[in-house]
């Protein structure tokens, strides 16, 4: 049984700085994961977990990309000279006294002196912003360059094309072995797959191939973007009652898991019909149980003992 795990926002193989920002905020390493998968998951649905392919499907350097160089990030120079001229024009400023409607009253040492406290009250939100920067503008454009370059059935986008390939790669082996295909998405990797059996797998007839047996969304905001209509089969003015479930012959289980603390997962019970919707305690913190799910070993049982009773009553 071929396992997949499709990751979610600001996650850049090729980018070394981008890694150690996400790490800050305690993202999970795809060797991590895929051990949890091995040890955990694979032998509550094989015979043979050893032999079970588990695949990641990464679709990061289609992601969002700064084409000024993140020249917009304010925590960043333009270059240092032009830094060090602006640090000086403005010493030259208060001294003198063009910033007298700032600092009223400051001339000779006392205007020096607010200068050095402007400098470092600006060199300490620089350091309190850098963190955030490194991370949350390109959290935010990886969401809005999936919405914006999806596309359509008639016309999918590169990251739909990327993850379209490796659940092709993912069923054909599933067949090969004569089992079933278990999908793991972390954060935006949900809102991806949801779009794709709501709408573009009922309408490729050439991936008819591909049907996930059992999904896990960790961590993801599908029930959210589904309330405000954001995806490509989203019916806001549908009235009441939630979402159908997504055609049975794409998508088989599913499980929607989310942490009180994790600010950026959602719940999809009541928003999409039939979705067993559940929390799970990570043990994290706000800034880090965004991930731990990923690194819970409570959590890949958890999905193990879902997979397992999933797949006994379909049989």
């Amino acid at each position: 049984m071929p396992i997949v795990f499709v990751h979610g926002v600001a996650v850049r193989d090729e980018d070394p700085g981008l890694a150690r920002a996400t790490r800050a905020f305690g993202e999970v390493p795809w060797p991590t994961i895929e051990a949890h998968l091995r040890e955990h998951v694979a032998p509550a649905v094989s015979d043979d977990p050893g032999g079970v392919p588990i695949m990641r499907v990464y679709w990061g350097d289609l992601g969002a990309h700064f084409a000024f160089g993140g020249r917009s990030l304010v925590s960043r120079p333009l270059d240092v000279p032009a830094a060090a001229e602006e640090v000086a024009a403005a010493a030259a400023d208060v001294a003198s006294g063009a910033a007298a409607a700032a600092l009223p009253d400051l001339t000779g040492a006392d205007a020096a002196t607010a200068s050095r406290r402007v400098r470092r009250l600006r060199g300490a939100a620089t350091s309190l912003r850098r963190p955030l920067e490194d991370f949350v503008p390109v959290f935010l454009g990886d969401v809005m360059t999936y919405i914006s370059t999806r596309g359509s059935a008639e016309s999918p986008g590169p990251i739909i094309e990327r993850v379209l390939a490796g659940l092709d790669t993912a069923a054909f082996a599933a067949e090969s072995r004569g089992e079933p295909l278990v999908v793991l998405t972390h954060s935006m990797g949900g809102q991806i797959v949801y779009d794709l059996v709501t709408h573009f797998l009922p309408r490729m007839p050439e991936h008819r191939g591909i049907r996930i047996d059992y999904w896990c969304a960790a961590a993801s905001q599908v029930g959210l973007f589904e309330e405000l209509g954001l995806f490509l089969e989203s019916a806001p003015d549908r009235g009441p009652g939630p979402a159908a479930y997504p055609p049975r012959e794409h998508l088989g289980g599913w499980w929607n898991v989310w942490d009180h603390a994790d600010l950026l997962s959602f719940r999809a019970e009541g928003i999409v019909d039939g979705v067993d919707d559940s929390a799970f305690f990570a043990a994290g913190s706000l800034a880090t149980d965004h991930y731990r799910y990923l690194a819970n070993a409570d959590f890949y049982r958890a999905l193990a003992r879902r997979v397992e009773n999933s797949l006994s009553r379909s049989t």
